[in-house]
């Protein structure tokens, strides 16, 4: 998969800026002027495998601070994608005060703790296990939501599950519709309903 390079360039004197749907905030290899903190919004961070798939390393969510390659001077190590319309704001090193500093100690520790457990859940149990892991985190993120009747959902394509479970979209397709029909979800254009919600955390294990 190729992403389209946003048509605006990042202005750092913005208070906030603004990244679309799709749009990619930087690339691998960019240089890295400043960290940045997500407002509103879900982002992932994205790595290029030696097979040439594109993986999902990280989900930015609202409130995390991430871009710290600026910390250490090196060009940006992935490929920062908005999965949803995304509001950011910059932040320079260099003219944070002493518990700024600490809440970006405490953001990246955060970040760290999560995306420990996001790689159990990838590499742990079957495929089957890790698509139902990885829409039960998607559906308490920005891309979840709820119906009517209460029943909640996940804006998502098979191949975003792909990439966040370290898994083909061939793969992922024909599991969505086993488990469609075993009525754990009901999937539609760019989003599946979970159907069976309780079936889907104790195939997963999960207890978030």
């Amino acid at each position: 998969m190729t992403y389209i390079s946003p048509t605006t360039v990042p202005t750092y004197t913005d208070p906030n800026r603004t990244v679309r749907r799709g749009q990619t905030l930087y690339y691998a290899g960019d240089a890295a002027p400043s960290l940045y903190r997500l407002e509103s919004g879900l982002m992932r961070a994205v790595r290029l495998t030696p097979q040439g798939r594109n993986l999902t390393v990280r989900h930015i969510r609202p409130g995390d601070i991430f871009g710290e390659e600026c910390l250490h001077g090196t060009a940006r190590g992935h490929q920062v994608v908005a999965l949803t319309d995304a509001v950011l704001t910059p932040i320079h090193p260099q003219h944070l005060s002493q518990g700024e500093l600490w809440d970006l100690t405490r953001s990246l520790s955060n970040q760290l703790q999560r995306m420990m457990t996001d790689g159990v859940h990838i590499q742990d149990g079957d495929l089957r296990e890790r698509i139902a892991r990885y829409l039960l985190n998607l559906a308490d993120s920005s891309l979840g939501g709820q119906h009517p009747d209460g029943t909640r959902f996940v804006r998502a394509t098979h191949e975003l599950i792909a990439e966040g479970t370290g898994a083909t979209r061939e793969s992922v397709s024909k599991l969505i519709g086993e488990m469609r029909d075993d009525g754990l979800l009901n999937p539609a254009y760019r989003c599946l309903t979970l159907t069976d919600e309780a079936g889907l955390r104790l195939l997963s294990g999960y207890h978030g």
